[in-house]
């Protein structure tokens, strides 16, 4: 070992949502950066516990189509809801750069269990970029996502000339899973929001890629936590894994779609909003997206729902469907009252479902799957029909749906009348038809049909499908212009 640092902090509830830089140098010759981290208590005390999360999912049940007063439940049904919340825990991370202020990793999850983290010259942990270890001055930022109460936390950097292969959960040269892929036209299918190892999900890559292809998926997005180490590499992979990243604030979660290029996810935060973010995002092509915007939120998931004001002329796309519906259904029901607003008030932002994949217990039936028209599958083409919302989202059943011949996404004119809907869905479903915010159509148990409407006003119709109060699709509009 040739340099060793030791930093510790001392942080309390006042010092969450907060960054905390610290340098260090490193020397000409090193070849790795070893980083050991753990804090306590991790948690506090049950109690303590019970009443921060009992609060988070007070505001969780409150909202949706079928809202519940917490207050009201059955102390045996309360006792189960919390168990998945409960304990309430401190999180702490840290993402790192060198002195030519590249990213080069983060901590993510492995402080609390206490594992290393290594950036090496030739192997790195998961989550952090390879490559020449600089001298000169790196920078460290500790990152304070949830302070539930007093917080001890040291750091030791070891800075060695040679490169350790002890350290556990070292990325591994990755393996395709194909070398060849057939091209893909029409609707496709896919999903918008994965996360791997790289991040705080348990399946490699190579693992997250062969359940898209047993699922029938044609494409997903890799949106690990605030980084696109992970996809970098897996250049060589023919299946159609596209890039992305979930940008993991304090006050919200935001993917984006199509980004080569890291982009540091603290400019987002009240103050500065996400212009500038998503300018950044625009300027590489890609888009940029609200994700989960009404999930459980602060202290038991810091972050997670989206807390700050959303200036939604800089948003290409809503996660209006994340994950299983019926276990998600009242922040799903919320999010889609929320995208039909948006419409209502000429926003053109595309709705998508996503399965927010961190491990295989997140595939349930009902997690949705989303279509989009394409020419032909590659990333230009995905996300221009993304842009001009040439999609629809279902949890399996095929769906058509067009207006005089115009289809998902396009334009007709009040002046084309009489306006004949027409629809299709494989697996019959009850049918609800929206305009402008509100129903003005509806046929139980249909599979396809005809409807002529009497609509003089501009604006939009989309449709959706369930069955027995089951979301089970539904599409993103035909628009109607003067």
């Amino acid at each position: 070992m040739d340099q060793e640092y030791t930093f510790n902090f001392n942080f309390t509830k006042e010092d969450t949502k907060k960054h905390f830089p610290i340098t260090f140098e490193v020397k000409e010759g090193a070849r790795e950066i070893v980083i050991e981290g753990s804090y306590q208590p991790e948690h506090p005390g049950k109690e303590e516990s019970w009443e921060l999360a009992k609060e988070a999912v007070r505001i969780y049940l409150s909202q949706g189509d079928s809202p519940l007063d917490v207050d009201q439940l059955p102390r045996h049904i309360l006792e189960k809801v919390m168990e998945e919340y409960i304990p309430v825990r401190n999180l702490i991370n840290f993402r790192i750069f060198d002195p030519l202020g590249n990213f080069r990793g983060s901590g993510d999850n492995r402080i609390s269990k206490g594992i290393p983290i290594k950036i090496g010259k030739d192997v790195s942990s998961f989550g952090c970029v390879s490559g020449e270890i600089y001298p000169g001055i790196w920078k460290l930022i500790v990152e304070t996502h949830a302070v539930v109460n007093y917080c001890k936390l040291e750091l030791k950097i070891e800075i060695n000339d040679t490169e350790r292969d002890d350290v556990p959960e070292l990325a591994k040269p990755y393996r395709p899973v194909l070398r060849d892929y057939p091209v893909k036209r029409g609707w496709i299918k896919g999903d918008f929001h994965s996360h791997s190892v790289h991040s705080d999900g348990s399946l490699s890559i190579e693992d997250l890629v062969q359940n898209a292809i047993d699922r029938g998926l044609d494409f997903i997005f890799l949106t690990d936590h605030n980084k696109i180490s992970g996809w970098e590499t897996a250049r060589e992979e023919k299946f159609s894994l596209l890039p992305g990243i979930e940008f993991t604030t304090f006050w919200g979660h935001f993917t984006s779609f199509g980004i080569t290029e890291y982009i540091e996810w603290d400019k987002i935060n009240p103050d500065r909003g996400i212009r500038e973010v998503s300018g950044l995002v625009h300027s590489q092509g890609g888009l940029f997206c609200v994700a989960h915007p009404f999930t459980i939120g602060d202290p038991v998931c810091t972050g997670c729902r989206c807390i700050m004001d959303i200036d939604w002329n800089y948003v290409d796309a809503l996660e209006v469907w994340a994950g299983t519906f019926s276990q998600r259904r009242h922040e799903n029901t919320e999010a889609l009252k929320l995208w039909r607003n948006l419409l209502n008030h000429g926003y053109r932002i595309a709705g998508i479902g996503s399965t927010d994949i961190h491990s295989l217990k997140d595939i349930y039936p009902d997690v949705p799957v989303t279509y989009v028209l394409v020419e032909e599958l590659n990333l230009i083409n995905l996300l221009d029909s993304i842009k001009k919302g040439r999609v629809y989202i279902s949890r399996g059943p095929e769906v058509s749906f067009n207006i005089n011949d115009v289809s998902i996404g396009d334009t007709i004119k009040v002046s084309e009348i009489p306006l004949k809907l027409r629809y299709s869905i494989s697996r019959a479903s009850d049918l609800r038809v929206i305009s402008n915010g509100k129903e003005v159509s509806s046929i139980t148990n249909t599979s396809s049909g005809e409807i002529t409407l009497d609509i003089t006003d501009p604006g939009y119709i989309y449709l959706e499908f369930w069955k027995r109060g089951e979301l089970i699709a539904l599409t993103n509009p035909i628009f109607i212009a003067q």
